[in-house]
């Protein structure tokens, strides 16, 4: 497996990358999942995919293009959107000269944040390239009242007061931040109930960066995961958009963590990878 990274963008000194996951021994292949990573939109990095399933995914003809994108709360999802549909228009006008592809047909694909990712992305910057969507555990309505009251299960925690989890906040944008250095401030959000405050400058854009059941009526053909057992992310949320997307294939897993997938050593992870990849097949071959 090939790896090569290429940045897409800047932001004032911080360089957007992406890294381009494919088979060095063959240029065929049936399309290249751009992922977007999770973190609350506070933290992660765009190569946390574990590596076994980069692979799976590359060995059955689907490149994986991970893209960073500013995080919150030093950038709003106005710019982080932004950032993300030129990461798009760079796939689309590079995927023959600078990657080497033979086509342009991509999956939007992204784990919990990411996943919301996927779905605003792929309702608000719809393209003809564009064959579907995936979303492991993530959410599309951003005015779902569970995310504005205090969690109880993150409640279980010791609390991290509201100007601790300020003193986390960077002066300058940033793409990259590890778990351990500011989940604090996501696990601080979460415990008060003011984590949207660090996604949106104004109360009304929890309207206009969320989909509505219309919205969700228009979306591409889509391959949904959640585990019944999801103490982040209600699994209801994936229930409700299975019974309103007219194309899709949902998996529920029993009674494992939010991001399930992340224990290598259950084996629920690489079957639901390998359902995707047979979905991915269905798709490409129409």
């Amino acid at each position: 497996m090939l790896k090569q990274e290429f940045c897409y963008a800047q932001l004032d000194d911080l360089l957007l990358s992406l890294t381009f996951y494919s088979d060095e021994n063959t240029t065929e292949s049936k399309a290249t999942l751009l992922y977007f990573h999770g973190g609350g939109l506070v933290y992660g990095e765009r190569d946390d995919l574990p590596n076994s399933y980069c692979e799976l995914l590359v060995e059955n003809g689907y490149n994986l293009l991970t893209v960073d994108y500013p995080l919150a709360p030093e950038c709003k999802l106005a710019e982080i959107d932004s950032y993300l549909q030129k990461a798009i228009d760079w796939f689309l006008a590079n995927h023959q000269t600078t990657l080497g592809l033979s086509n342009a047909d991509y999956f939007l694909f992204g784990r919990s944040a990411g996943g919301y990712l996927a779905y605003l992305l792929s309702s608000k910057y719809q393209k003809t390239e564009q064959k579907g969507m995936i979303s492991f555990y993530g959410y599309y309505d951003l005015t779902d009242p569970r995310f504005s009251q205090p969690s109880s299960y993150y409640n279980q925690f010791a609390k991290v007061a509201p100007l601790a989890a300020q003193a986390l906040i960077s002066p300058k944008p940033k793409a990259t931040i590890s778990i351990n250095e500011r989940f604090s401030l996501y696990l601080s959000g979460r415990q008060f109930g003011n984590w949207l405050n660090c996604l949106v400058k104004t109360p009304s854009e929890k309207n206009t960066f969320s989909l509505s059941e219309t919205d969700l009526a228009s979306l591409p053909p889509a391959f949904l995961t959640h585990s019944s057992g999801d103490q982040d992310v209600p699994v209801e949320i994936s229930r409700k958009a299975a019974t309103l997307i007219p194309a899709v294939t949902y998996e529920e897993v029993s009674d494992l963590p939010h991001d399930f997938d992340r224990d290598l050593n259950n084996g629920e992870g690489l079957r639901i990878y390998q359902l995707l990849i047979g979905w991915l097949d269905q798709i490409t071959s129409k």
